[in-house]
Parts: structure tokens; C-alpha cells; sequence
């Protein structure tokens, strides 16, 4: 674990700020030099591209051709001069460890984690989902994490995330093999808790695939509140349960495990089966149907993540590659949701006297168009006051692009994740 300077007694008024103070000492530290790179010789030499750049461009993973996005990063720093190929580039990223790119991602965890701090009756609520994530077109993909589509030709990983719902920060992370299972990714995510608000009571929120006699078990050992929505023919006890709240034992080899049964009819007319270790009896039926809807904005941010920031649209055809962008992304992703935190409350003001039939928030796709192209060139700046305004600038920019708040609208899932849309992920390696 990398030893940083008490930078939190600095008073930073923005969150942003904060992630782009903690980003470039981060990046300038020389530890964090010597775990990111694999060879101590790398990165030594003097090269057109030097370390501190390349983590720079990958984290804002800009989605258009090499050249062109290449061209687009030194432009942010005056450096029209410099010309970088595409396999200097590639070259380079070899050299550079996953690992640095999930460093940059908890790095905001916990920065956004010890900001944000909304709770649902003093609990932090978390909501885990995994999703299927479109890769190239690339022999060495399909064999390390498995295809869909006809005949299994189409590379695809599957993608999972631990999402603090309350307060909008992906909190971990993981792309793996189409092997790895939900339920498996799910352990991980609850071992990960250990580590993320260590002083706070957790509770975390599981649609229908995720339900199991271990996880609740592995559960209940962490000390963990859950809510698991269940399907029809998990437990015959369940389904045989009349009361619209009651309880449970559930048993499996010699072991038993008590949990609370809630059962509430949708605007559909089917009947929605809830069970939790939560026994306040200060909850009921509606305290628990409410709370299990607040897991849907995990859908939003997988919307923002595939369709907003492109996490599709790789630049690579190799295993490590893909995971350096998946990381990468995960980072922008929280930059991004410290962005919309940050304009939040000046939106609110600005509109306080306008007759808006709506409430208004800022426009997801010009704070990331506008993260792109000056957010990077912040976090390159070391000295504070200079980059505070460059960053305030930033955040009055974004402010500025705002779109209504139209209730009920909801993200439908794709239950059939291909054909890819990006047509250079189609095409076969050659």
C-alpha cells in the first residue's frame, strides 16, 4: 500500500478537486512509478512518451482513432509537436501493470467514500449486478474469457460492480472470464466491503440470480445486511409463506439460517418476494419495497458506463489491455459522478426562481466531453490555486449544460448484448 501525504488537511471545497489533487500526487510519486511499471528499466529512457503521460491518456481512454486521440491528448498540453505511432503506444502500455489502473480507481473510492457519506436509516446501501461486457474481435479473447452470439464466435467478458446507490460511486469492480459466475463476483465484492467504509453499517441490495444458501452464509459472517429479491421455486418454504411478513429458516447441510420473508404486489399485478436479515420491526412491507427500488440507478450507471463513456469501444486486442481500460473507465466513471455532485447544489440555486416544470441536473454527455478535453490537463497541473481554478472553471462549464429530471423513466436491459456496435470490434484480427 502506497504511503501518501495527509493531503486531506488541505480544505478542498470540491470534490473534483480533490480527486485531481490526490490524482497528480499520485502520479508523480515515486512509488506508485515503480509498482505501476514491470521493469524497473521502463520508462528510464527519455521517450516522446513519457510514464506520467501514458497513464494520463489511458485514464480518459478518448474513443476515436489512435492518431487522432493522440493528437487530441497532446493538444491539451501545447505539445502539437510531439507525433506518437500507434505501436509506440502499444509498446508502452505493455510495460505498464493492471494494477495502476486499479489503484487510480480506489483512489477515488475512498476519496468519494470519506465525502459522501448519504445513508438509508444508517446504513450504507449498496446494490451488486453484473452485466456482459462486448469485446473485440480477437482469437487470444475468445479463448481467455468466452464468446455468445452464433457459434460463440463474439468475445465477451463478464463485467460486475459493487455500487454505492446513495451516493453514486462504483465502489469495486471486476471484468472476468464468462466462467466466472455472478454469485462468484458477488464474494469478491462482499470481501471488498471489509475495506470501504470500515466504520459504517452495510446493507446490500441483490436482484434475482444472486440468491444462495453460501452467500447468505458468507453474509451473515461479514456482518452484512441484505435485501434479495428471490425467484418462484427457490425455496418451497418461501413460496409456501402466507403472511406478506414473516419468517423463514432455510437449511442446508446441517446448517440453518433464519430470514425475514417480504412479499408486496407490483403495479403489474406479480407478486415481488423479498428475504432479509433485517428483523426492525419498524420496517415493513412498504420501508422494504422502497429500499429495493433504490438499487435501479445501478442500471443508469451501467448506461453511462457502455453507452456514455463507450467502455466497448476498446482500443486493444489484448487480456491486460482490456483490463487497463476497464479500470480506467471505472475511474472516469467516478470522476464523473463527482462532477454531478459538485454542479448539484449551484443547479438547484441557479433555477430557485424559475417556474420549471421540472427539476434540472447537469447533461451526462457534455460533462464527459468536458472532462475529456479539460480535466486531463488538470490533473497534470502541481501547483494548487492554479489547478482549484482551472477545475472551478471545469465545474461552472459543466453547470451550464443542464437537462430536465423526468420522473420514472428507467434503463431497459438488454437481454441480448450483441451485435457489438462498435464496428471495429466486429472485424476479425488479421
Amino acid at each position: 500500500m502506497l504511503v501518501y501525504l495527509k493531503l486531506l488537511d488541505v480544505l478542498i471545497m470540491k470534490l473534483l478537486e480533490r480527486l485531481a489533487r490526490f490524482t497528480n500526487y499520485v502520479l508523480l510519486n515515486d512509488d506508485y512509478k515503480n509498482q505501476a511499471r514491470k521493469n524497473p528499466t521502463d520508462f528510464t529512457r527519455n521517450r516522446k512518451l513519457v510514464f506520467e503521460d501514458l497513464i494520463l491518456y489511458m485514464l480518459f481512454s478518448f474513443k476515436c482513432s489512435t492518431s487522432s486521440a493522440l493528437r487530441r491528448f497532446f493538444a491539451n498540453f501545447n505539445k502539437d509537436n510531439i507525433s506518437v505511432k500507434q505501436q509506440s503506444l502499444s509498446e508502452a502500455r505493455k510495460k505498464v501493470t493492471v494494477w495502476a489502473f486499479v489503484h487510480m480507481f480506489k483512489l477515488t473510492v475512498s476519496t468519494m467514500t470519506e465525502v459522501c457519506t448519504q445513508k438509508w436509516h444508517g446504513y450504507r446501501v449498496y446494490a451488486i449486478d453484473g452485466s456482459k461486457i462486448s469485446l473485440p474481435s480477437d482469437k487470444a479473447l475468445r479463448e481467455y474469457y468466452g464468446a455468445l452470439g452464433k457459434d460463440r464466435t463474439a468475445p465477451t467478458a463478464q463485467g460486475s460492480v459493487l455500487y454505492d446507490v446513495l451516493n453514486d460511486i462504483v465502489c469495486d469492480a471486476a471484468i472476468e472470464p464468462l466462467t466466472t459466475d455472478e454469485r462468484t463476483l458477488a464474494k469478491a465484492h462482499i470481501e471488498a466491503c471489509r475495506n470501504i467504509a470500515v466504520n459504517d453499517k452495510k446493507l446490500i441490495i441483490f436482484d434475482r440470480g444472486y440468491p444462495s444458501f453460501e452467500l447468505l452464509e458468507l453474509l451473515e459472517n461479514e456482518g452484512i445486511s441484505y435485501v434479495m429479491r428471490v425467484k418462484s421455486n427457490f425455496n418451497k418454504d418461501i413460496d409456501a409463506q402466507w403472511k406478506l411478513n414473516g419468517y423463514v429458516n432455510l437449511e442446508k447441510n446441517g446448517k440453518r439460517i433464519r430470514v425475514r420473508v417480504v412479499k408486496f404486489t407490483l403495479d403489474s399485478g406479480e407478486v415481488e418476494k423479498l428475504i432479509t436479515n433485517i428483523t426492525d420491526k419498524r420496517f415493513g412491507k412498504e420501508a422494504f419495497k422502497k429500499l429495493y427500488f433504490l438499487s435501479w440507478p445501478i442500471e443508469t450507471k451501467y448506461d453511462i458506463v457502455k453507452n456514455k463513456l463507450q467502455l466497448e469501444n476498446f482500443n486493444t486486442r489484448t487480456i491486460e489491455g482490456i483490463q487497463q481500460d476497464f479500470f480506467a473507465s471505472m475511474y472516469l466513471t467516478n470522476c464523473a459522478a463527482a462532477a454531478l455532485l459538485d454542479v448539484k447544489e449551484d443547479i438547484e440555486e441557479a433555477r430557485e426562481d424559475k417556474d420549471n416544470k421540472y427539476e434540472y441536473k447537469a447533461n451526462i454527455n457534455e460533462l464527459i466531453g468536458i472532462l475529456k478535453d479539460r480535466f486531463v490537463k488538470a490533473l497534470s497541473l502541481d501547483d494548487p490555486e492554479e489547478q482549484s481554478a482551472m477545475i472551478n472553471s471545469i465545474l461552472k462549464e459543466i453547470g451550464s449544460y443542464v437537462i430536465p429530471i423526468r420522473p420514472k423513466r428507467s434503463i431497459p436491459r438488454n437481454a441480448t448484448p450483441r451485435k457489438s456496435k462498435y464496428y471495429h470490434n466486429q472485424k476479425p484480427n488479421s
